[in-house]
């Protein structure tokens, strides 16, 4: 009997704590609701308003952390070879005094209908004169906290106060504050483990009256450790709450991996607990401090033409400046990190290794007044041979707003000199916009599908030309315009007269007359937009800091018959839409669509090949080349042609895996197809071609970063053009993949 009565006391105990448990969730379920309808609020409902913000960025390390001691490190098991380890000893001396290095930037930042506009009035980065523009693009810690996705460092996460995000995240209210204007909820968030990847958790302060958050810490622990506070406030006789501090905190995690910060990549290696030398990344933390001031909600700022613009005196000692710096009371070692790396970057001339880096990456190899094309150097295609080269023009050292170009090259097969020169004047520095006149003789690719928009990019290898014979030779006489007058658009206007003349046994059949040479004049204007991308307008020039998807081109070309040319007239329309969409899990998949159509009576040369990248060749080793990013592998050279096309490609790029430690592939899954037409193939004599009516398909992975950014593409062909054997519908292609870490 007292065993069923204790029994009966237990399962009533039981039924009454869960009952309890059922309603606290109930309970907690509804303030995060609560929490995620203030947040949408005060998104929808926030009125326009301005702000001053002020940011500091430190690394360093706390001097008592570090030891002061000197080690004797043994070279031999014997111990009679050894060194003084004096590293730390040095180390704690050079960081009591200094920070290792440090950044401030004080902007005033604008909302206006939501959309975020900043103005830096006041930057300085220690050691440089001159500062970085590329690197002011990076958002720390999110303003606006309603996204579904937020974004702290370089992690990017579900935010768990939204509707989405909220289901993947498990809450618990722990504690209740009293506060002099009310009570506040302690509510703790941390990811479910079932999705778990890195460890996420947080701990939010909730004001009971209001529902909104008042303090908020995200705790990331994984290749680094991260602890990101934000603190709000109410504004706006309480109607809009908003970020009035932000903090982040970074150390060494359990990875071996690095951080990308500040242009800086910031080790912090693993090693293990051997005698070997002092490890600096133990004791190292990044620290970033960002204020919000001075909120305005009367004054509507002046209209922004970009994200981010940078006044021309912010490099300048100014008053506002000063005095926000002030206000934040710099601390001694602060004061001494700019005076110590203002000498040593001028002693080492970190600058100028700078300044040669940034025009490397955009492949110049800046001398004096004078940058090198790294482009002219060296190519190699199938008809001109090895084709060697120098390509130059003027840089801004000698003038930022007039510039000269030109490059001359000589192919060691065709045995002939290919030239350009030409010069370029600045009309605005607001837009940047050039007005440029070339003279060029060279060859190109018949029936290329690049735009305009392609030129301006470089690329160290473009391996897809090497296995090219069809080309023409023209000679050129242009007039170019180029501007960013409308907000994030590319705009690029060309007027050309160019002679003509293919390099193989073609004929172009015209009103009733054949040509085998022939001179046309084409006017083009190209349209780039990125409605996504974060630009920065510096004094000198205009800057995409961050680039944002999609990408879309338009471009028309229109002949202009009988002006200094042929009776030959004729219209193009081409445009490409490029999009990439990122995963939370770090895959992404790539779409690229891009079609175009001629209208009129064309050459051969100003159609549509497609991209083929297959050799006519019977042996599939024998057929083994260098990949291209867009081409049809399967594709033979030569093999279709077409007056209006149309192609769409798809990828897949997942998380790299592990083969060995130097060997970390990643694995891109991918499918392209392409249909064409052609309504008188009749007017083009010499060559045999076919035509895509019926649609070309292909399908295939590829091995990217196997070795040193080498990897291996497999792409098997199928479909109404599949041909007769297996051999002929596989292609095994060698890629590369360039990492300059921007």
């Amino acid at each position: 009997m007292r065993i069923l009565l204790w029994l009966i006391y237990l399962f009533s105990i039981g039924a009454l704590a869960q009952k309890h448990a059922v309603k606290q969730n109930e309970s907690t379920e509804k303030l995060v609701r609560k929490v995620i309808g203030v947040l949408n609020k005060n998104q929808l409902k926030t009125p326009d308003f301005s702000c001053v913000f002020y940011e500091k960025s430190i690394i360093s390390a706390y001097p008592d952390s570090i030891s002061a001691s000197i080690d004797t490190l043994f070279k031999n098991k014997r111990k009679t070879k050894f060194i003084i380890d004096s590293s730390s000893y040095k180390f704690k001396k050079i960081i009591t005094k200094q920070h290792v290095y440090q950044t401030e930037k004080v902007s005033k930042i604008s909302f206006v209908k939501g959309k975020k506009k900043e103005i830096i009035i006041g930057l300085k980065m220690a050691g440089l004169k001159q500062p970085i523009y590329e690197l002011l693009g990076q958002e720390f810690m999110p303003f606006v906290w309603s996204k579904k996705q937020l974004k702290i460092l370089q992690f990017t996460f579900q935010n768990p106060f939204s509707t989405d995000g909220a289901l993947k995240y498990k809450f618990e209210i722990t504690d209740t504050l009293i506060k002099l204007n009310g009570k506040e909820i302690v509510l703790q968030f941390e990811l479910k483990k079932s999705i778990k990847k890195n460890k996420l958790k947080g701990v939010a302060i909730v004001d009971l009256k209001t529902n909104a958050i008042t303090k908020i810490t995200f705790l990331i622990n994984s290749i680094i450790n991260v602890k990101a506070e934000t603190v709000f406030d109410s504004f706006n006789d309480g109607k809009s709450w908003f970020p009035i501090s932000q903090n982040i905190l970074v150390t060494k995690g359990k990875g071996k991996q690095n951080i990308d910060f500040l242009g800086e990549t910031i080790q912090f290696d693993n090693l293990p607990n051997t005698s070997k030398k002092y490890d600096y990344s133990n004791d190292l933390f990044v620290k970033i401090n960002r204020n919000f001031n001075n909120y305005n909600f009367s004054t509507v700022p002046k209209k922004q033409n970009y994200q981010i613009q940078i006044d021309e005196n912010a490099t300048k000692t100014n008053a506002f400046f000063i005095n926000t710096i002030t206000n934040d009371t710099l601390d001694i070692r602060s004061k001494n990190t700019y005076q110590a790396l203002d000498s040593l970057v001028t002693a080492s001339k970190i600058e100028k290794k700078i300044y040669f880096g940034k025009k490397l990456i955009g492949g110049q190899i800046p001398f004096g007044w004078f940058d090198f094309r790294a482009r002219d150097i060296f190519k190699f295609n199938n008809y001109e041979g090895f084709r060697l080269g120098i390509g130059i023009q003027t840089n801004d050292r000698l003038s930022a707003y007039y510039k000269l170009f030109g490059y001359i090259a000589y192919g060691t097969k065709d045995g002939v000199f290919k030239s350009q020169f030409g010069s370029a004047f600045r009309v605005s520095k607001t837009t940047n916009s050039w007005i440029s006149g070339s003279f060029t003789n060279d060859n190109n690719e018949f029936a290329d599908l690049s735009l305009l928009a392609d030129n301006k990019r470089f690329r160290l290898i473009d391996p897809r030309p090497f296995n090219l014979s069809t080309f023409y030779n023209h000679q050129s006489y242009e007039l170019a315009f180029e501007s960013k007058f409308i907000t994030k658009v590319e705009t690029i206007f060309k007027i050309n007269r160019s002679r003509i003349n293919p390099l193989f046994e073609y004929e172009f059949i015209a009103q009733n007359k054949s040509f085998k040479v022939y001179n046309l004049t084409l006017a083009t204007i190209s349209f780039e937009w990125s409605p996504n991308s974060k630009f920065l307008q510096a004094p000198q020039e205009i800057l995409e800091v961050e680039k944002g998807f999609p990408k879309v081109i338009l471009q028309v070309s229109q002949t202009l018959p009988n002006v200094l040319s042929e009776n030959i007239e004729f219209t193009k329309i081409d445009a490409r839409v490029y999009q990439e969409k990122k995963y939370l899990c770090g895959q992404k998949t790539t779409f690229l669509w891009q079609g175009g159509i001629s209208l009129g009576n064309a050459p051969l040369s100003h159609l549509y090949s497609v991209a083929p990248n297959n050799l006519n060749r019977d042996a599939i080793l024998s057929r083994i080349t260098f990949a291209n990013k867009t081409s049809f592998e399967t594709m033979y050279f030569n093999e279709f042609f077409s007056d209006r096309y149309s192609l769409f490609q798809v990828k897949h790029y997942f998380n790299k895996f592990q083969i060995s430690k130097s060997i970390k592939p990643i694995l891109v899954v991918g499918s392209k197809v392409a249909f064409g037409g052609f309504s008188h193939p009749e007017n083009h004599q010499g060559i045999t071609f076919k035509t895509m009516e019926k649609g070309f398909y292909e399908s295939g992975f590829e091995l990217q970063n196997i070795f040193k950014g080498f990897g291996l593409s497999t792409y098997y062909r199928y479909g109404p053009y599949q041909l007769s054997t297996f051999d002929e519908n596989i292609a095994i292609k060698l890629s590369f993949t360039l990492n300059l870490g921007i």
